[in-house]
């Protein structure tokens, strides 16, 4: 190898090295902006995270509330019903204790009836 050869070998890794250099610099510089960024997205996702949970939070309480509120809801209807059917109950009992009543004073007037047209 000549020494003017060796002389443009040792300019072209010189230049290559430049080149690498440039590229690796640049990389770098990628590479550092990009996880800059990253960084901001994740700041932001955890942001957005803590925001969801504070709102699945009240939320869950909010469902919390309202079945203790359709709990206490279906205990009242449940107990009205109960009430109506005793209602239901009486009113039977006192439909029949009319009828028998009005059996026995129909008897009543019968014999009243009778009783008056016997002494006329």
């Amino acid at each position: 190898m000549s020494n003017e050869e060796f002389e443009r070998h040792v300019e072209f890794t010189l230049q290559q090295q430049a080149k690498f250099d440039t590229s690796l610099a640049t990389h770098q510089q990628q590479s550092t902006e990009d996880w800059a960024k990253q960084r901001e997205r994740n700041a932001e996702v955890d942001s957005k995270i803590e925001r969801l949970v504070a709102s699945l939070s009240i939320l869950r309480d909010a469902i919390i509330g309202i079945t203790h509120h359709v709990e206490r809801h279906d205990n009242y209807v449940e107990r009205h019903e109960q009430e109506m059917a005793e209602i239901r109950r009486a009113n039977a009992q006192r439909v029949e204790l009319g009828k028998e009543m009005d059996a026995r004073l129909n008897a009543l007037m019968l014999v009243v009836e009778r009783h008056i047209s016997d002494h006329q």
